[in-house]
């Protein structure tokens, strides 16, 4: 498949975290939070090459993988000695590697030549992933620290024993996180956070463990975020820790903190780290699989699902992807752009098929400008710590093949309990929302995003949960703002589209602009009204109603060009932006992304 890494090369982006994000004021406070996500300055320009991988391994038939590793190693011990980044290069060919590729190094980048140049081809039988990248395994402290007061939402300090935060350092990242309260619904969402005992989820909370969604244990902390350690200020009995930003949700049910990217032998984390300009597929455990990471990238990757794809090579086990694409865990500041993200082997429920996870409280990274389509969930918040978004990408072609004609969740603000105040901007997606099938999620934001309501090319017509916007049974205070929603007026099973879909009954059978409190337990399920009581809209189009619905309750009707951004990106080039506009004659434009993806196809 032919990546068009010229056009690419044109896509440059404004850099993220260079100015405060736009006015958010269109948002009441109590709903929004700081959104100014990614690398302070953008992605680092890094030129020094420390290794050059032996050409000769690029021929699909010798075994890469040591040569890969050795070179990341010594690199890191360079990077280490100088405190410089350095590159290690994959030239043009087609690495065949037998086990996993290690980027466990802090200031290591491992690029190619570009994705239709350089290929990374695993051949294994185990479950793994293609890359490692960050400490999967560390060993985590024995314990979390107690905090020693409630910290509200927009806290910028807390306060730890002296004991506790001796060993923390300024520039440290932690995870924070409390016990679950009155309103996370919990159901049977034990995955993607803390767990009684202690594992790749962080130091063992010492609740009762999960029996059955009847007895779910606990009590569990569903609840976090990573925060970075800006001062330090140790007092009499306690140590006031300064954070590099602001929390995005209140902790005040037993507040506790662990380091997740502390950097230094025998601690988690890796910083300032990437991965460029490379074709992956093989990963039987996902591609890339992350944690602990701050400030790190990927960057113009062709992650490959298919296993059909064929690569020049002599191979025991087939190609493709199982798992996720890219799973980000306990990652700050990370970033996520202008990749391709297609295909699995069995595209179908179960976390086999998925395409970007934001998952186990990771916060302020930036996932923006990528495709990400053919898949079961393409982009999906695991529990996500809030202050990430996900901004202008294609987004399409989301189904389980197991269940012909079911629309799957495409742009998920959550299937793992609790993700919370991340922003969805500029998107092109079949539907946007979250979903509840593990538990549910809080003060969610979908801005300016074009929502068709139905797949492009499913495998069988698309039936059964059709539709725009699908809010699940017990979400909390999500905000639907600006959008364009439901691509025409779409009948399906010889029913017009209805507007709204709260409560069961024949709308259940239509496509619905807005599907509410559905999906409790089963697809007929609804909640009591909680997701549709706690559901802000304001300033979304719809063919149905024929108009822009404003929120009588909110008086300002000027929607802002971003919420996260000051300027016009660069890699929009001279097409208007925002490119969503539900206020105007014209209501879509044309977004890179998709453009991207069409040429591709041609």
């Amino acid at each position: 498949m032919k990546w068009l890494a010229a056009a690419l090369l044109l896509l440059v982006a404004s850099p993220p975290g260079t100015a405060s994000a736009s006015d958010t004021s269109i948002l009441p406070a109590e709903r929004r939070t700081t959104w100014n996500p990614g690398i302070p300055g953008g992605i680092p320009a890094i030129a020094a090459v420390h290794t050059t991988v032996d050409p000769k391994l690029g021929d699909g038939k010798a075994d890469a993988t040591a040569a890969i590793n050795a070179a990341i190693q010594a690199a890191g011990d360079a990077a280490q000695k100088s405190g410089k980044p350095q590159v290690v290069f994959l030239p043009p060919g087609t690495f065949r590697t037998t086990s996993v590729i290690n980027l466990n190094r802090s200031r290591v980048v491992l690029r190619g030549a570009g994705p239709a140049q350089t290929r990374i081809r695993l051949d294994a039988a185990g479950p793994m992933p293609v890359i490692r990248f960050g400490i999967i395994w560390p060993t985590y402290q024995d314990r979390a620290w107690d905090v020693q007061a409630p910290v509200p939402k927009g806290a910028t300090s807390i306060s730890l024993r002296n004991e506790d935060a001796r060993s923390i350092e300024v520039g440290h990242v932690l995870q924070i996180d409390q016990q679950d309260g009155d309103y996370v619904w919990f159901f049977d969402g034990r995955y993607r956070k803390r767990q009684p005992t202690s594992d790749v989820n962080g130091p063992g909370t010492g609740a009762a463990p999960f029996e059955s969604i009847a007895n779910p244990g606990g009590p569990w902390r569903s609840v976090g975020q990573q925060i970075e350690v800006a001062s330090k200020k140790v007092g009499a009995d306690t140590t006031e820790l300064g954070l590099a930003g602001p929390t995005h949700v209140a902790f005040e049910r037993s507040p506790q903190v662990f380091l997740t990217a502390a950097v230094g032998e025998g601690r988690p984390g890796v910083k300032n780290a990437g991965i460029e300009d490379l074709y992956l597929t093989g990963g039987s455990d996902g591609n890339i699989a992350t944690a602990n990471l701050a400030y790190s990238w990927i960057r113009n990757i062709e992650s490959d699902g298919d296993p059909a794809t064929k690569l020049p090579g002599s191979y025991q086990h087939p190609g493709g992807m199982s798992g996720q694409h890219v799973n980000l865990l306990h990652a700050y500041r990370c970033v996520v752009r202008d990749s391709y993200f297609h295909h699995a082997r069995h595209i179908n429920q179960g976390g086999g098929a998925y395409g970007i996870s934001v998952a186990n409280a990771s916060s302020d990274n930036l996932i923006e400008n990528n495709i990400v389509v053919h898949l079961n969930k393409p982009i999906v918040m695991n529990a996500s710590g809030g202050g990430n978004v996900v901004g202008y990408n294609y987004v399409d072609n989301a189904y389980s093949v197991g269940f012909p004609g079911w629309q799957e969740s495409s742009l998920d603000g959550n299937h793992e309990t609790f993700s919370h105040h991340d922003l969805f901007e500029g998107n092109w997606t079949v539907n946007l929302g979250s979903d509840t099938t593990h538990g549910n999620a809080g003060w969610q934001t979908f801005f300016r995003n074009y929502a068709t309501g139905r797949n492009s090319a499913p495998p069988s017509p698309d039936s059964t949960n059709v539709r725009a916007v699908g809010i699940d049974g017990y979400s909390r205070a999500h905000n639907i703002v600006g959008n364009v929603l439901l691509g025409s007026r779409l009948e399906i099973n010889g029913y017009e589209p209805v507007y709204e879909c709260s409560k069961k009954g024949l709308c259940l059978r239509a496509a619905a602009v807005y599907r509410i409190g559905a999906n409790v337990k089963s697809y007929e399920g609804f909640d009591d009204g909680t997701a549709l009581r706690h559901l802000l809209r304001h300033g979304n189009y719809d063919p149905v109603s024929g108009k822009v619905v404003w929120d009588p309750a909110i008086a300002s009707r000027e929607l802002p060009a971003s919420l996260y951004l000051r300027e016009k990106p660069a890699f929009f080039g001279e097409r208007p932006w925002p490119w969503v506009d539900p206020t105007a004659a014209k209501r879509i434009h044309r977004l890179p992304a998709r453009e991207r993806y069409e040429a591709l196809r041609r």
